[in-house]
């Protein structure tokens, strides 16, 4: 990235690159307006004078050649998303037209945008601090609505708010420690040791609601993984299709029927949720593609978050239970036990099953008596502390960068708190405070260094 060239003016496509109904290309920098006024006219070839927030139609043309029909309009710095003058033009998404107008821009002294390079500048312009960039890039590529959500609350200052009453407590601290140490004989109310610890304790508490914010986050992002597992015919697929809302797995009283794994995600409560049916576990199978398959159930199983292990409570448990059971014994506490076909004569009783496997998650179910599928998903949000989610801390750190930070805060004022406890003198609280403060200003992107402002905004896709 020209992290030092901001005088350019830069160009990009700001939509996919790919045929569509419209696509939008995007100017930015001092000269923006002046270039997009020489190739910018009406139908009859004359020039438009361009003026702030005011849209036009036109054309865009090279010399007497017109490349496309187009809208246009133009903001004036500061007030754009990246505080530089910025021209938006709406063209027909034919990536031909596109490329072609953006080769016209290119000749005429604008350069092409880097990775981020529009958010970057926005930084640099102060429009935005670097979570709330960071955000905009989580934004564009969150896969669920509670993701978005996420993003959007980071993109519009939650994070960045509660980083700075961070910031601000202990700023506020430091600055009694530093009027101790240069004016230690001056008649100057100093904090009390329990004051100063009272102090580091609530934001010390105030961090560790961010650090636990991080698995939330994480959890949102990458959603859950469940595992369908059983024996073969005990409704598994049945299960599958009835969190998918329709038959995406093929279900008989033929025994094994799916050999093979099968892989589908769905969004519940906002949170994408990964659904895995697995081949039938049965032992002394002759069958090499489903000896092949139940390798894959094992498998998924060590990777999945949660476990719904499928019973047929109509039978009695056999050694494939046992076996079962066994493969369960390390998950036993992400383990949901789901008693199926409990429309029938039951046979197993929940007492049973613990017995032979840890868990309180036992669910009763029958497809036959549309028992509701959010029963099982309910349980699950629940084993995967998600119960409250609309409810959570909206402030979340969205990414490890900002966590390996928060974490290093929290190091420094662990420290403090027991030099404070021990009695030690001011200036290596000080010290220390000073330490804490630097970090909390790496993830606003205070005196942020470029190689870390280069790794922020590489991650970005061009035209953003």
């Amino acid at each position: 990235m020209n992290l030092f060239k901001q005088e350019d003016t830069i160009v990009a496509l700001a939509t996919g690159n790919i045929k569509s109904a419209l696509a939008i290309i995007r100017i930015s920098g001092s000269i923006a307006k002046t270039i997009v006024s020489s190739v910018f006219f009406t139908k009859s070839h004359k020039p438009i004078n361009i003026e702030d927030r005011k849209v036009y139609h036109g054309y865009i043309c090279d010399n007497d050649k017109q490349l496309d029909e187009v809208i246009l309009y133009y903001l004036k710095a500061p007030h754009t998303y990246t505080g530089e003058d910025t021209v938006e033009i709406s063209t027909h998404g034919n990536p031909l037209i596109v490329q072609n107008i953006i080769n016209l821009l290119l000749s005429k002294g604008i350069r092409p945008a880097d990775k981020g390079e529009f958010t970057y500048r926005a930084f640099m312009n102060n429009k935005l601090d670097l979570s709330e960039a960071e955000a905009v890039n989580e934004l564009i590529n969150s896969s669920n609505s509670k993701s978005v959500e996420l993003a959007l609350n980071s993109l519009q200052g939650s994070l960045s708010n509660k980083i700075k009453d961070i910031k601000q407590d202990l700023t506020t601290l430091f600055a009694y420690l530093e009027v101790s140490l240069d004016y230690p004989q001056e008649d100057i109310d100093f904090l009390t040791r329990e004051q100063k610890k009272e102090s580091m304790q609530n934001i010390i508490s105030k961090l560790n609601d961010l650090i636990s914010s991080y698995s939330l986050s994480k959890l949102v992002t990458n959603g859950i993984k469940i595992a369908i597992v059983g024996k073969p015919n005990v409704g598994k697929s049945s299960i599958l299709n009835s969190i998918l809302g329709y038959q995406r797995a093929i279900v008989t009283d033929i025994a094994g029927t799916t050999t093979d794994t099968i892989e589908e995600t769905v969004e519940y409560n906002g949170v994408s949720v990964t659904i895995i049916d697995t081949a039938g576990i049965r032992y002394h199978t002759t069958n090499t593609i489903e000896k092949i398959g139940q390798e894959r159930s094992k498998s998924s199983i060590e990777n999945a978050d949660i476990i719904l292990w499928i019973t047929d409570s109509s039978i009695d448990f056999d050694d494939n239970d046992k076996q079962i059971a066994n493969l369960l014994k390390d998950k036993q506490d992400k383990t949901i036990v789901v008693l199926n076909k409990s429309d029938l004569q039951q046979k197993i009783s929940s007492k049973d099953i613990k017995d032979i496997v840890s868990t309180n998650s036992i669910i009763n179910f029958s497809t036959v008596n549309n028992t509701p599928i959010e029963t099982i998903l309910n349980k699950i949000f629940e084993l995967m502390n998600l119960t409250d989610i609309e409810e959570r801390e909206s402030s979340v750190l969205i990414n490890a960068r900002q966590y390996n930070l928060i974490c290093k805060v929290q190091e420094h004022l662990t420290k403090i708190l027991e030099l404070i406890d021990k009695g030690d003198s001011d200036e290596i609280v000080s010290f220390e405070t000073q330490n804490a403060l630097n970090s909390l200003n790496e993830i606003l992107g205070i005196d942020a260094k470029e190689d870390i402002l280069h790794t922020v905004f590489s991650k970005f896709c061009v035209g953003k």
